[in-house]
C-alpha cells in the first residue's frame, strides 16, 4: 500500500467538511500496539449529534491538532492498517491514543458518504471543488464556478444570488487583468486543478476588491511527496458553424516546489441575429423602422499560462505567475437589411495580453506583491451603407487601443491572542490608456479621437476579527482611497462590517454590510462613436460619474448545506449602457448615462438534496423586487419597478460506476424583469451532458447540449413616451459538442471498498 497516496487521498475527502469559528483546539498523539507513531491517521472531529466540526491527518511523529467548538466532543481515527478507533472527551489534550491492527490491509479506498456542502471559515464559504468535480460534469475551472451554489451566469457574467456581480480573484492575490481576461484564464484552467472555491458577500480589503468575490484557489504546493501529473483535452462544438479548441497542462508538485504550464488554442465561431422593431418620432412625425442584423464572428485565440513557487523550510513563499492570451487573427462581419439601413460593416482585427505577478508570502503574516498587465488591440472598420433616401455611404476606420495597469501591495496580519486578529495594508495601481480613432473620410476628420487616460488609485486599510464568544464574532474594516483621472480627483472610506452567529454547528448566520464603487471603461470615457449600422450607432460618454453601491445580506445556513439569503443593495448614480432613438435625428444611439439610483431586494433560497449514491441535486430559487430611476435621461426619463423570479436545476445521475458513466441535466428560467427603461420577456433554457470515465480514471468523454430548446434568446420591450421598440436576439447558443480528456501522471486507480460510515449518521 502507498502511504503517501492514501494521505492525499483521506486528506482531499475528509477536510471538506464543515468547521465552525472555535476559539480552541484539541491535541494528541496516535500510536500502534508497539508505541511506534503512525503516520496518515485521519482524526475527524464531532460534536455528540456526529456533526461533522473538524479533520486532520497525523505527521511523522502521530501528532494532530483539530479545532474544536463544543465542550464535549468525539474523534473517530482512521487507519487502513488498524482498527477505527472512537474516543470521546473534554480536555484540550488527548494524551496518548493506541490504534489495533486490522488483520487485513486494503488497497487505496475511496470512501463514500455524504460530505457538507459548505464549510464556513470567518466570512467565507468554502466549497471543496473536489466534491463538485466527482457530481458535477465539468471540464474546466470557470464549469466549477458556474456549478457553486448561488452561482448564475447572466449575459457571459458570473453573479451571486443577493449580491448580484462578482469579482473573481485567483489564489487570494490582486490582479491588474480585467474581469474577461480572468475569465479566460478559468476557462483554460482544467477543473482538477482547482483545490477550493471561496465565497464571500463582503470582501475584506486585504483582497484588495469590494463587493461580493469567489475567490479561487489553484493547487500548488504538494503536501506529500512529489511528482509530474498532466492531461490533453480537445473539443469539437457544432452550432450553426463549427468551431474547435485543444490545449494541455503539465504540473510538477513537491511539498517545497512548484511548477505548471498550461497552454490552449481555440478556433471558434460565433453567430448572431438581431431584430430591431421600432417606431420613431422625428420633428412630430413618426417613421416605422424595420431592421434585421445578422453577425459572424470568427477568431483564433491562444492561451498560455507558466506558474511556480518555492516556499523555504522556514515557511517563505515566493509565487510568481505569466499569463498570455493573443488573438492574431479576427473577423467579425454584419449585414443590415431595413427599410432604413441596407448595407454591411466587416471588421478585422488582433489583440494581445500579458500578465507578469509576483508574490512574497512570510511565515510572521506579512504578503507583499506586484502584478503587471499590458493589453493592445488594433483593427480596421469598412463601412457602407444605403439608407432610406438611396444615399451610399462608405468609409474605413482605423482603431487602436493600448493599456498599462501596474498594481503594488502590501498586507500584514497579527494575531494577538484572545481571538483578535488585526490586518492591515496598502496598494497603488496606475493605468495608462491610449484610444485612437481615424476616420478615412476628409467630411468625418472632426469625429476622429486620440484620447489619452491616467488614472491613479491608492488605498490603505485597517480591519479586525473578533471571537467575541463561541458562538458570536466580528469583523470590521475601513479602507481610505485616493482616486484620480484626469481632473476628476475624490477622496472616499469604504466600510465593511460582518456579524456571525452560531448557536450550534447546525445553524449558521450571516450579517454583512458593505460599499464599493466602479468606474467607467476606458472606452466610454474617450467619447468615441462607433457605426454599428446606418440606423444604430454607439457613443461614448466622457463626463460619465463612477456610481456607488451599498449593500447588506443575511446569510441563514442550515446542516452546512442549506443556504437561505436575504439582501437589499442600493446604488445612486448607477449606468449601463441602453439605446435612445433621437428625437433630432433618425439614428437610434447606444449610450451609457447615469440614473438617478438602482435598488434590489431579494430573497434567496438554496436547497441541495440526494438519493442514496444514483442521483444529487440542487434547486436554486431566486425572488426579487427591482427598482430603476432616471430622472433626467434625456427626454425620456423613467422610473420603473418590477418583482421577478429565477431559478435554476441541476440534476446528476449516475447510471454506472465501472465505468463511470453520468448524466446530467440542468435547466434555467426567469421571469420578464426589467433593465433601465427596458422590459424582457421571461427566458429559460435546458442543457443535458452525458459523460464516460474509464476504469482507471484517466480517460473520459463528454457529450454536451447546451441551450436544447434554442429558447435563451432575449426579447426586449421598450414603451417610455416617444421610445418604442422591440428587439429580439437570437444568439445561436444551441449546440452539441464532445470533449475529449485524458490524464497522466499522479492519477492513480482507486480500489472502491464498502466502508461503515454509520458513524457519520448516529
Amino acid at each position: 500500500m502507498k502511504t503517501k497516496s492514501l494521505r492525499t487521498i483521506l486528506l482531499g475527502m475528509f477536510l471538506a467538511g464543515f468547521s465552525a469559528v472555535a476559539a480552541q483546539t484539541v491535541t494528541g498523539k496516535i500510536t500502534g500496539p508497539d508505541r511506534k507513531p503512525v503516520d496518515g491517521a485521519t482524526v475527524i472531529l464531532q460534536n455528540m449529534d456526529s456533526t461533522f466540526i473538524d479533520a486532520s491527518i497525523t505527521g511523522p511523529d502521530g501528532c494532530f491538532t483539530v479545532k474544536r467548538s463544543t465542550e464535549t466532543y468525539r474523534l473517530v481515527i482512521q487507519h487502513l492498517l488498524f482498527e477505527t478507533l472512537q474516543y470521546t472527551g473534554k480536555n484540550n489534550d488527548t494524551g496518548i491514543l493506541v490504534l489495533q491492527p486490522k488483520a487485513y490491509s486494503l488497497s487505496e479506498v475511496e470512501i463514500k458518504g455524504e460530505r457538507p456542502l459548505v464549510k464556513v471559515e470567518g466570512n467565507k464559504l468554502c466549497y471543496d471543488i473536489s466534491q463538485i468535480t466527482a457530481s458535477r460534469l465539468v471540464t474546466n475551472a470557470y464549469d466549477c464556478l458556474k456549478q457553486l451554489p448561488g452561482i448564475i451566469e447572466k449575459d457571459g457574467r458570473l453573479t451571486l444570488a443577493g449580491a448580484g456581480e462578482v469579482n473573481l480573484i485567483i489564489n487570494g492575490k490582486p490582479s491588474t487583468m480585467t474581469y474577461e481576461q480572468t475569465v479566460t484564464l478559468l476557462q483554460n484552467t482544467p477543473s482538477d486543478n482547482v483545490e477550493k472555491a471561496e465565497i464571500m458577500y463582503s470582501t475584506p480589503p486585504q483582497y484588495h476588491v469590494r463587493g461580493a468575490s469567489v475567490n479561487v484557489l489553484l493547487k500548488t504546493y504538494k503536501a506529500n511527496g512529489s511528482g509530474w501529473q498532466g492531461e490533453v483535452r480537445g473539443s469539437y462544438i457544432q452550432q450553426d458553424k463549427a468551431s474547435a479548441n485543444g490545449g494541455f497542462t503539465v504540473a510538477y508538485h513537491t511539498p517545497r516546489f512548484n511548477l505548471s504550464l498550461n497552454y490552449s488554442a481555440n478556433r471558434g465561431r460565433n453567430d448572431s441575429d438581431l431584430e430591431f422593431i421600432a417606431e420613431h418620432t422625428l420633428k412630430d412625425k413618426i417613421y416605422h423602422v424595420e431592421e434585421t442584423t445578422v453577425n459572424k464572428v470568427t477568431g483564433f485565440r491562444n492561451y498560455v499560462r507558466l506558474d511556480g513557487g518555492y516556499k523555504s523550510s522556514g515557511n517563505h513563499e515566493l509565487d510568481f505567475a505569466y499569463t498570455t492570451n493573443f488573438k492574431p487573427e479576427g473577423d467579425a462581419r454584419s449585414s443590415t437589411a431595413g427599410n432604413i439601413s441596407n448595407g454591411s460593416n466587416r471588421e478585422t482585427g488582433k489583440d494581445q495580453m500579458h500578465n507578469f505577478s509576483v508574490s512574497y508570502n512570510a511565515p510572521f503574516g506579512l504578503r507583499t506583491g506586484a502584478d503587471y498587465t499590458y493589453f493592445r488591440s488594433k483593427g480596421n472598420q469598412d463601412f457602407e451603407d444605403t439608407g432610406g433616401t438611396g444615399v451610399y455611404t462608405a468609409f474605413h476606420t482605423y482603431e487602436m487601443q493600448q493599456i498599462n495597469r501596474w498594481k503594488i501591495y502590501a498586507d500584514q496580519s497579527h494575531s494577538p491572542g484572545k481571538g483578535w486578529t488585526l490586518n492591515y495594508g496598502t496598494s497603488l495601481a496606475y493605468v495608462s490608456n491610449r484610444n485612437t480613432q481615424q476616420y478615412s473620410l476628409e467630411s468625418m476628420s472632426g469625429q476622429n479621437t486620440d484620447n489619452r487616460i491616467n488614472e491613479l488609485t491608492y488605498n490603505a486599510y485597517v480591519g479586525f476579527n473578533k471571537d467575541i464568544s463561541r458562538k458570536w464574532s466580528l469583523s470590521a474594516s475601513a479602507t481610505v482611497e485616493y482616486y484620480r483621472m484626469e481632473e476628476y480627483r475624490k477622496w472616499a472610506v469604504y466600510p465593511t462590517l460582518q456579524l456571525s452567529y452560531i448557536p450550534s454547528e447546525s445553524h449558521i448566520f450571516q450579517l454583512s454590510f458593505n460599499t464599493d464603487k466602479t468606474y467607467p471603461d476606458y472606452w466610454t470615457l474617450s467619447g468615441s462613436t462607433s457605426y454599428l449600422s446606418g440606423y444604430n450607432e454607439l457613443q461614448g460618454n466622457p463626463y460619465l460619474r463612477p456610481y456607488t453601491s451599498y449593500s447588506a445580506s443575511l446569510n441563514y445556513i442550515l446542516k452546512s448545506k442549506y443556504i437561505l439569503n436575504l439582501s437589499y443593495d442600493y446604488e445612486p448614480d448607477y449606468f449601463t449602457q441602453m439605446i435612445y432613438m433621437s428625437p433630432d435625428r433618425l439614428k437610434a444611439i447606444y449610450n451609457t448615462v447615469n440614473w438617478d439610483y438602482s435598488s434590489e431586494l431579494s430573497m434567496t433560497a438554496i436547497l441541495p438534496y440526494r438519493i442514496r449514491n444514483w442521483y444529487n441535486g440542487t434547486l436554486t430559487l431566486q425572488g426579487a423586487y427591482e427598482r430603476n430611476k432616471a430622472g433626467n435621461y434625456f427626454d425620456a426619463p423613467f422610473d420603473k419597478k418590477r418583482w421577478y423570479g429565477t431559478g435554476v436545476w441541476q440534476n446528476t445521475f449516475n447510471l454506472s460506476r465501472q465505468p463511470d458513466i453520468r448524466l446530467e441535466v440542468s435547466a434555467l428560467g426567469q421571469t420578464r424583469s426589467i433593465q433601465g427603461s427596458y422590459e424582457i420577456d421571461p427566458l429559460w433554457s435546458m442543457d443535458a451532458a452525458l459523460r464516460w470515465t474509464s476504469g482507471n480514471g484517466k480517460a473520459s468523454l463528454l457529450l454536451k447540449g447546451t441551450d436544447i430548446f434554442n429558447t435563451l434568446n432575449p426579447k426586449t420591450i421598450l414603451r417610455n413616451g416617444f421610445q418604442h421598440l422591440d428587439m429580439n436576439v437570437k444568439y445561436y447558443r444551441q449546440s452539441v459538442s464532445l470533449t475529449f480528456t485524458y490524464k497522466f501522471g499522479g492519477f492513480q486507480k482507486k480500489e472502491v471498498q464498502d466502508v461503515d460510515t454509520s458513524r457519520f449518521r448516529h
